[in-house]
């Protein structure tokens, strides 16, 4: 037993055991993952996250009006590499609206929710809008800032270039 604890070959063998229990435990994210978007579905997310899946899932079924009743009059949305800040619901409004009018059908795929510990709601997500007879897909992070039930600030971070190249003959 004292080799096995202090020869170069016990080390190795109990590194190859440890590596082996690790590489055995590759299927628990994946299985963790299905247990968390089932815990989604149920709804046994925070209120603010049900908040921000509700309003992605009214954007998906391209429900603008559901949308903006997660909005708040004051709110302010802005896709981060572009330069303007929309600000009030009317120009959200008008900003929601324009996805609306250049697709004929959105997806809106959250692949990961999580709450900061200051309330601030982060999703990973891919929005995808079918227009012109292809799929242009944003991966995307979000933020959202949430208060009082509704959405106050939203922030969504995503590669510009990436969508241009999509567009391209669209």
């Amino acid at each position: 037993m004292d080799h096995w604890k202090s020869s170069r070959r016990g080390l190795l063998s109990r590194a190859a055991l440890l590596s082996a229990a690790a590489l055995s435990l590759v299927g628990k994210p994946a299985q963790a993952k299905d247990e968390t978007e089932s815990t989604l579905k149920v709804g046994k997310t925070s209120k603010n996250a049900a908040i921000v899946l509700a309003f992605c899932k009214a954007g998906e079924d391209r429900q603008l009006e559901t949308q903006m009743s997660y909005i708040a009059p004051d709110s302010t949305y802005r896709n981060m590499p572009d330069v303007p800040m929309f600000t009030g619901d009317k120009q959200i409004r008008a900003l929601l609206k324009s996805y609306l009018d250049m697709s004929e059908k959105t997806e809106i795929n959250v692949l990961r929710i999580a709450e900061a510990g200051d309330g601030v709601v982060l999703t990973e997500r891919v929005d995808r809008f079918w227009t012109k007879g292809k799929w242009i897909d944003c991966p995307v992070m979000g933020a959202a800032v949430v208060k009082n039930g509704k959405i106050m600030e939203w922030r969504d971070y995503y590669d510009n270039l990436l969508i241009a190249a999509q567009m391209k003959g669209v």
